[in-house]
């Protein structure tokens, strides 16, 4: 049986969302770089109470990447990496086993390379989660979401294959 997984993006945008084993959402939320960091801390504890309440403990956590030289990134970095820093903090005070895919990775897998246009993601997301109410701050924490929960059945499912065989 596949676990619970949280899947989070922290961008400038970003979301937060939990999916049980069976994939469907448990929790989505929403928080920005920009709040508080109480306020942000708040939405992930939340996020992962419904990820504990769902027997899991997996966050999938989105690895970003930052070239050398990007001056129009360069001015948002700092603000951005403290609120990485805290919320990493607090996922991993809570207990998270956390992993790192990057974009490139989790889009690959969710078939659906953006090339930095959220719509991209947005409309996948729209097609894997019909009944929820899709932004483009909460696509890509789905999308991760989906990822990781995926990752974790077929590892759940190869490990059954060596017990049992």
């Amino acid at each position: 049986m596949t676990p619970a997984v949280m899947g989070l993006d922290p961008g400038t945008q970003g979301g937060v969302a939990v999916l049980q084993g069976d994939g469907g959402a448990a929790y989505v939320g929403v928080f920005k770089p920009s709040m508080p960091a109480e306020a942000a801390v708040n939405v992930i504890a939340r996020a992962f109470a419904w990820l504990r309440a769902c027997r899991g403990n997996v966050c999938y956590f989105e690895h970003q990447q930052f070239r050398r030289g990007d001056k129009e990134k360069a001015k948002g970095i700092s603000s951005f990496m403290r609120a990485t820093g805290i919320l990493q903090g607090a996922l991993i005070a809570l207990g998270a086993e956390l992993r790192y895919p990057t974009p490139q990775m989790w889009q690959a897998y969710m078939e659906c390379l953006s090339g930095g246009n959220k719509n991209v993601t947005k409309r996948r997301a729209q097609q894997l989660f019909p009944g929820e109410k899709i932004t483009h701050a909460t696509a890509d924490a789905l999308l991760i979401a989906e990822y990781g929960r995926r990752r974790l059945s077929a590892t759940a499912q190869s490990g059954d294959l060596l017990s049992s065989g």
